[in-house]
């Protein structure tokens, strides 16, 4: 069996044999039951549940288990674009994340028109509460429209407002309960009421694209701001004599980042600065992917802009970086290999810290008994073998030992 299948049953079975990896901690080799779409059990009482029924029971030696991928950041994959994509469309891009581990993620919308974003943010929501893509996608990130000009990146700035809480409103009754996460330049008049009344409506405000120095930042903490949008990216960084943005951001241990981790938005270097500076659990690994992830070199565009992609970089005509052509899988590997991180707290950047930042820890994020049964199964190599989403294996790279 290769790629997904389309309506499968969740089934039990017995996983035995693989190393598993969990909460930044190496579990050893415990067995893994799932059944009707939960983990059932973890370790010795795995086993005993199992006997005398006929669960299917895999033995997966040489390899590692971890929770499924969690991506809080993608614009898109695999020829689609989110704000572009139609219900089909939609869909079918889940298998390319399924493909490379991701079992949850947040779709993130750029700004366009007003009253397009409005249209495209029901529209997204709609596809999210109907479970097309099997339920992979589980809100709404709004990267903008409350950001600063003075630090577009790749986002058409002519589609950028001062913040307001009105227009905020309108933006959440669009997406009907899913907007999760809002990326905002909080130096903006206006912003630091926006903080606070995205707080009281559970959306997690982001510190991202803003013009912000280091005692703006530092203001913007203490008024709620928790979660750094790309660290290091469309944002003030470090200088000696003005410390930036980006050292107010280190420095908090209650500011929780992503990290791009391809190489290119942030070097070897500095990831491995953020792995010192920050604490395990303060760090977010993001694909930040556009459309042309997934396929080959060639002329696109992202954001209503002409875009390249060439050896696995996404750039504008200008040379800025636009998204990227990152999958999770990949920068799981470049934090092992490149930066010298331990595989297991590589694995909880991309899976239960992401879960934590967005209140969906108790869903899923970890191997424990209660939890969602999304599950991946990665060789020696960090390429994804299988993926299970909700207990049913909706991915393997040819086949599994039994």
């Amino acid at each position: 069996m290769a790629g997904s299948k389309s309506e499968p049953e969740k089934e039990t079975c017995l996983l035995r044999g693989a190393r598993v990896l969990s909460g930044g901690e190496d579990l050893g080799s415990p067995g893994v039951l799932i059944s009707g779409g939960r983990i059932v059990a973890v370790g010795p009482e795995a086993a005993k549940m199992a006997r005398g029924t006929r669960c299917t029971r895999l033995k997966l030696d040489g390899f590692t288990l971890t929770p499924g991928f969690v991506d809080l950041h993608t614009h898109g994959a695999g020829g689609v674009d989110f704000v572009e994509a139609s219900a089909e469309e939609f869909e079918r891009s889940m298998a390319h994340y399924l493909a490379h581990g991701v079992t949850s993620l947040l779709v993130s919308v750029y700004p366009t028109s007003w009253a397009r974003s409005l249209k495209v943010i029901e529209k997204l929501s709609s596809f999210i509460r109907q479970g097309r893509g099997r339920g992979v996608a589980f809100g709404i990130h709004l990267e903008g429209p409350f950001v600063s000009p003075a630090r577009p990146g790749a986002l058409p700035r002519s589609y950028f407002r001062r913040p307001s809480v009105k227009d905020f409103r309108k933006l959440l009754a669009a997406g009907d309960g899913l907007v999760r996460t809002m990326t905002l330049a909080p130096e903006l008049k206006g912003a630091a009421g926006l903080i606070r009344f995205c707080r009281q409506n559970k959306v997690v405000p982001a510190f991202g694209h803003s013009n912000a120095d280091y005692g703006e930042t530092c203001g913007s903490i203490t008024g709620g701001i928790r979660y750094a949008t790309h660290l290091f990216n469309a944002m003030n960084g470090i200088h000696h004599r003005s410390p930036g943005a980006v050292t107010a951001l280190l420095e908090d241990p209650r500011v929780a980042v992503e990290v791009i981790s391809d190489g290119h938005h942030v070097q070897p270097a500095a990831l491995r600065l953020i792995n010192k500076l920050k604490s395990e659990d303060r760090i977010i690994l993001v694909s930040d992917s556009t459309h042309p992830c997934g396929l080959k070199d060639g002329r696109y565009r992202f954001a209503g802009a002409e875009v390249f992609l060439r050896d696995g970089v996404v750039r504008q005509k200008n040379g800025t970086l636009a998204g990227s052509a990152l999958t999770l899988e990949r920068a799981l590997k470049v934090q092992v290999k490149e930066v010298g991180e331990p595989l297991e707290k590589a694995v909880r950047y991309c899976t239960q810290n992401p879960a934590a930042a967005v209140g969906a820890s108790r869903q899923f994020g970890s191997i424990a008994p209660g939890k969602r049964a999304d599950l991946v199964l990665l060789d020696s190599k960090f390429r994804v073998k299988a993926t299970w989403l909700k207990g049913t294996l909706s991915h393997v790279r040819g086949r599994l030992p039994v």
